[in-house]
């Protein structure tokens, strides 16, 4: 949604706003989030930029942004040496692109250029000297990943490939006439993403709504000079920002009307509008907090009905003792009396006291014993299964609080919540906004292995049984909700130093992660089984080793 139209509205604003301001703070947000404070205008603006696979974007927001505790990562680091104090001297857009140049002019370390990548799972922050060298990246990218677009420190930057489209500024209506014309049957909205640079899903169905009235048109060239038209008058400034509501959820943003939709309401700013959609990046804790309540009440309550459960299982001698007192009243039914309430029977030096209701006959008390031991004896047999089930709900409820300390972004926060309504953990609601489903995160490590990171149940899921293959290396934090990681072997003999760089992910992407040392296990991927009878994420592993890592 965040497409290459919106981004150049933001460029125009920010221009606007921050140009020639000073930076006076920096501040991580989450591990792909940062929040600039920029002095501009006799004004302090805050800067938001993301590089989420699902989210990413860059805009201003109300709200100063405040850092949330992590350890500082090296990009962090070196913006605040670099950018810290300096002067926003130039914002420019890539034209036609997702991509947005910061260049910062600093006092001491001269310029440097914040490159600012929305695009997808592709998102990524870059930070470059005065000659377009990579000093570092929020995501490095090797060669073993992108082999055309190595982004490391000490490379030269190169943008990213422009698209195999046509330009905007070449749209000539006989050329896209002729596209129109190739292809009748088609959607007008399909042809015009694929054919037209920078035409996203949203502003496609925009074009086509003002053209012909409906979404859903078919191509037909004789509307080519209306299509390319309304396509210049929606991608120029003057900017009418924009969002679109469903239910009265927002539903889209736009830098123009979204007329398609009948419920949409005009922004003053195109920062205002995306913040309006998403909320404001500090409400990511408000958000967690009643959600962390409401699912800590539902594991409380399958914690007692397990406990209750785990009561009322009689123990096996119990049992035994209810089938022997039947059997010894019937066998001294002869020597009790009506009215008699003990039956004493002397065994060797000791003695057996069975106690007998009184207003029963011999027959009928141990009738009452029998009937109890049945009872007790098929308990015996079913509250077992009933306990391993209140177990695995209790687990997952774990596992679930975990999921959502570790969500990093509304997309992941959505997938909790998706996951604890399914699983009857919170009541069902329906959730704020529509947005992407989240992904796991991808790591390298030093040896250039790609490392894989579930941050809930079903990315969980996702890695161990769909992406992960048999002979790749599987590690989960011991005996504590959390991610699973998945070294990615593709080939290749896994060295102890990348068992123990993914060890330490694993132990950071779960409950332990305040502990100062966590033990994780580690196994091949062939290993790891799905929990009969358990939830998304729930597995069993067998040959494993402990690996134990520091956390600092």
């Amino acid at each position: 949604m965040f497409d290459a139209i919106t981004l150049a509205a933001v460029a125009a604003e920010l221009n606007e706003k921050i140009l020639r301001g000073r930076v006076q703070d920096i501040a991580q947000l989450d591990a792909h989030a940062f929040g600039v404070e920029i002095y501009a205008q006799h004004t302090r603006r805050y800067l938001y930029l993301t590089a989420h696979p699902q989210d990413a974007r860059v805009h201003l927001v109300a709200q100063k942004l405040r850092a949330r505790g992590l350890p500082p990562s090296p990009l962090l680091l070196l913006l605040r040496k670099r950018v810290e104090n300096a002067l926003l001297d130039a914002i420019t857009p890539l034209q036609h692109e997702r991509v947005l140049q910061l260049r910062f002019d600093h006092a001491r370390e001269g310029i440097t250029t914040l490159v600012v990548e929305t695009i997808g799972k592709y998102a990524n922050l870059v930070l470059l000297d005065a000659d377009g060298v990579v000093l570092d990246a929020l995501k490095r990218v090797d060669a073993t990943i992108n082999r055309a677009r190595v982004v490391l420190p000490r490379h030269v930057y190169a943008p990213p490939p422009p698209q195999a489209k046509i330009h905007p500024g070449n749209l000539d209506p006989s050329d896209l006439a002729r596209i129109l014309a190739a292809n009748p049957r088609a959607l007008l909205r399909h042809t015009l993403v694929g054919s037209i640079a920078g035409v996203s899903p949203l502003l496609a169905r925009e074009i086509a709504f003002r053209v012909t009235g409906e979404c859903d048109a078919p191509n037909d060239p004789r509307r080519a000079v209306d299509i390319v038209a309304t396509f210049h008058a929606l991608t120029r400034a003057p900017w009418q920002p924009c969002v679109a509501f469903e239910d009265d959820e927002p539903a889209a943003f736009a830098p123009y009307p979204i007329t398609h939709s009948p419920h949409h309401q005009i922004f003053p700013s195109i920062s205002a509008a995306i913040e309006s959609f998403y909320g404001a990046p500090e409400s990511y804790a408000a958000v967690k907090e009643p959600l962390r309540a409401q699912i800590a009440d539902a594991r409380d309550r399958l914690a007692r009905k397990r406990d209750a459960l785990a009561d009322a299982l009689p123990s096996a001698a119990e049992v035994e003792r209810l089938r022997a007192s039947g059997e010894t009243i019937l066998a001294h039914a002869h020597a009790i009396a009506r009215g008699q309430g003990i039956l004493k029977i002397e065994i060797g030096d000791s003695g057996l006291e069975i106690a007998l209701n009184p207003n029963l006959s011999a027959v009928e008390n141990a009738q009452k014993f029998f009937k109890e031991y049945h009872r007790q004896k098929d308990a015996r047999a079913r509250v077992p299964a009933l306990l391993a089930a209140a177990n695995v709900e209790v687990e997952y409820a774990e596992q679930t609080l975990t999921d959502l300390e570790l969500a990093e972004s509304r997309a992941e926060i959505d997938a909790v919540i998706a996951a604890a309504r399914d699983a009857g953990l919170i009541a069902v609601a329906k959730q704020r906004v529509k947005t992407a489903p989240s992904v796991p995160r991808e790591f390298t490590s030093r040896e250039g292995f790609a490392i894989l990171v579930g941050k809930n149940a079903r990315q969980n899921e996702e890695v161990t049984f769909r992406r992960a293959k048999s002979d790749d290396v599987w590690l989960h934090a011991r005996n504590v909700a959390g991610a699973h990681v998945v070294i990615v072997r593709a080939g290749r003999a896994i060295s102890e130093s990348t068992i123990e760089e993914a060890a330490g992910l694993a132990a950071r992407y779960s409950a332990a992660r305040g502990e100062t040392r966590v033990d994780v296990i580690v196994a091949p991927r062939k290993q790891v089984q799905r929990a009969r009878g358990g939830r998304a994420g729930m597995v069993t592993v067998r040959g494993e080793r402990t690996v134990s890592v520091a956390l600092k």
